[in-house]
């Protein structure tokens, strides 16, 4: 049975040769008309989102998530255990910085991945660590953009602050977190190795077949 069987979709019979192919039953399908993960509907809504804002509204946009940024660099610079990398490029710094946990994991042991996932404990969405290649060793990318409120920027540094006391006090306690999730902190290391990479669903078979 293909995933498009007419007689539970109510498909016209003069498409069923057209269905998506399935263990290669339909000799005739299309089959997908979408790039892998489904690309094609993040483009729409970013269409959408962009058409309903206008010009006027994208620059609002910019330069509010421009100014949220700045505003986090200031309060973040000044935790303990946290640097911005390259201080010496006078280059602007638009709408995320990418921090760096070094001296924290130096002088505690406790890694910004550790502080991510210790985040989720305080109903707090945690942040992404970096883009590859990691060129910023223990890294943390903050990108507030122009959603959120004055009052949740704030919150975001007390608790990243909260976290590092931690860190210095009990960093047993961060190291283990989260500790009110519904499921364990996923194990990202094999991401991060080539015998996992596959840009597509094939690519990713070829390579689990040889080995």
């Amino acid at each position: 049975m293909s995933p498009l069987d007419t007689r539970i979709f109510g498909v016209y019979e003069l498409l069923t040769p057209m269905e998506r192919r399935l263990a290669n039953v339909v000799p005739e399908a299309i089959e997908k008309i979408r790039d892998f993960l489904g690309n094609v509907q993040t483009v729409l809504k970013a269409y959408a989102w962009t058409m309903s804002l206008g010009a006027i509204g994208l620059r609002a946009v910019a330069e509010t998530a421009i100014l949220n940024s700045k505003y986090l660099l200031s309060k973040i610079a000044r935790l303990r255990g946290v640097d911005i990398p390259w201080p010496e490029n006078k280059h602007r710094r638009l709408e995320q910085v990418r921090y760096s946990m070094e001296r924290l994991h130096a002088e505690t042991g406790v890694s910004s991945s550790d502080v991510k996932w210790r985040m989720i404990d305080y109903g707090m969405q945690h942040y992404m660590e970096s883009h590859v290649p990691v060129l910023v060793p223990q890294p943390f990318t903050i990108e507030p953009g122009e959603s959120y409120t004055l009052d949740e920027l704030d919150e975001c540094c007390e608790i990243l602050e909260r976290i590092i006391e931690e860190a210095y006090a009990s960093p047993d306690r961060v190291k283990t977190a989260p500790h009110r999730a519904s499921v364990p902190p996923l194990d990202l290391a094999a991401a991060d190795h080539p015998r996992s990479w596959a840009f597509t669903w094939r690519a990713w078979q070829r390579k689990k077949a040889n080995g």
